[in-house]
């Protein structure tokens, strides 16, 4: 038994101690190292310690060493953004199984988490700004970034509220004040911080152009803001939704061409103007 132990160890250097007792202990009764692991891989033991390795149909996604290389790769790319070893076993413990199941390789996770990352760079003094005002609480990066790719990581910190916080910071880097409670509505409502970086954008260049519009059509009328604009964009508001109608109508109605002998100012009877 000693004998297969010490082989096993050769084929597997990083293979969990319980894991190569059970392979060198089937290895010694086989013969067969192949036929040794396969029996292993079945077992709930191999199951616990290779969490979502093991298809329906019991075939292995990766080889012990490929899913243990895979695990340290998650683990290095998160390192290489500041995420301390620790903190990265609590962040993969629930999705390590889901990432493994989905054959997420080390290139594509390290994308994945390079997007999230990119997202926060862009708006951090926003983010930072908007938590510590309405929240009273200074973030770090790497505290917003956790919270980024997982909102449950130190709630009692992070309290699910960082997209609550990169939906402000989206609307103060598009030059909108939003308040807590907007920003908070727009989270609930499921807008994720592309998507608030999309309506700020779109907000950027409409609401100044239906300001205009209502100036002249609508002078007595308050002018659309971006709290408007966002009841209309993102919740349907009828009123909200009716106005900017009306306005986008009298501005296209203003460049239509005149049909027939018809036209604005003088009162025109059939070709002769009077």
């Amino acid at each position: 038994m000693e004998q297969y132990l010490l082989l096993a160890k050769s084929l597997y250097p990083n293979m969990p101690d319980a894991i190569l007792n059970l392979f060198a202990e089937q290895w010694s009764q086989t013969g067969d190292p192949n036929i040794a692991i396969s029996q292993v891989r079945q077992t709930s033991l191999y199951k616990d310690y290779f969490p979502g390795n093991v298809t329906p149909t019991g075939q292995v996604r990766y080889d012990e060493v490929t899913y243990q290389g895979l695990k340290e790769s998650y683990i290095g790319t998160l390192a290489e953004y500041g995420i301390p070893r620790g903190t990265s076993l609590d962040l993969l413990e629930d999705r390590f199984v889901s990432l493994i199941e989905g054959e997420v390789s080390a290139r594509e996770f390290q994308q994945r988490i390079s997007g999230v990352y990119q997202g926060i760079q862009e708006n951090l003094p926003e983010v930072q700004a908007f938590y510590a005002d309405n929240y009273g609480i200074d973030l770090t990066p790497e505290a917003i970034f956790l919270g980024a790719l997982d909102p449950t990581i130190g709630e009692e910190i992070v309290a699910g509220k960082i997209t609550t916080a990169q939906i402000g910071g989206e609307a103060a880097r598009a030059g909108f004040d939003i308040t807590l409670s907007q920003a908070e509505r727009l989270k609930k409502a499921g807008l994720t911080q592309t998507q608030a970086r999309q309506l700020f954008t779109t907000a950027q260049a409409e609401i100044p152009r239906l300001a205009e519009i209502s100036r002249r059509v609508q002078p007595e009328a308050e002018a659309i803001g971006i709290q408007e604009f966002t009841e209309a964009a993102i919740f349907g508001d009828p009123d909200v939704t009716e106005r900017i109608q009306r306005l986008q109508a009298s501005e296209e109605s203003r460049f239509a061409p005149v049909a027939g002998a018809a036209r604005q100012g003088a009162r025109v009877t059939g070709l002769t103007e009077q």
